[in-house]
């Protein structure tokens, strides 16, 4: 036997088959895994999207309400 070779032993058909199988088992769970990622990603993105798009329209009404109060003839009578 030359040095580096690896000798495997012989594996019956059962066995090899039960070998594949659990194979083929986790490679569906990373493949359900993976899909569960990107739903989630997906479910990030979307509510980061909301958050920013609630923000910019939290800032607009602020923005057009001070400007509001500060046009008030109230406001013009304080200064």
């Amino acid at each position: 036997m030359a040095l580096g070779t690896m000798v495997l032993p012989h594996t019956s058909t059962e066995e090899r088959s039960r070998l594949l199988s659990r194979d083929l088992i986790r490679n569906r769970a990373l493949d359900r895994l993976y899909q569960r990622r990107d739903g989630v990603q997906n479910l990030i993105r979307a509510l980061e999207d909301y958050q920013e798009s609630r923000e910019a329209r939290m800032a607009h009404r602020i923005s057009f309400s001070s400007l509001r109060k500060c046009s008030s003839g109230f406001a013009q009578s304080r200064i």
